[in-house]
């Protein structure tokens, strides 16, 4: 019993310190990006077979800012 309850504490330890210090990759504050507002706009560059398309590793959504947030002031 003490061992489960070390291994759901550690593990909460470590969701709540992802949590807390994770950050949301931001969308760069230059010129391509400066007026994007939907995400219709991004797959236009980042889209499958674009100039700029997303990466293997990245995950199929095409919701960009549920995951991506905007630079301060811009």
């Amino acid at each position: 019993m003490a061992v489960f309850v070390a291994a759901a504490g550690s593990l909460m330890a470590l969701l709540v310190g992802y949590t807390l210090t994770h950050r949301r990759p931001l969308i760069p504050a230059d010129a391509d990006h400066r007026d994007v507002i939907e995400p219709l706009k991004c797959l236009e560059c980042h889209g499958p077979g674009r100039r700029s398309a997303r990466g293997p590793n990245h995950p199929l959504n095409d919701q960009c800012f549920s995951c991506h947030d905007r630079r301060p002031g811009s």
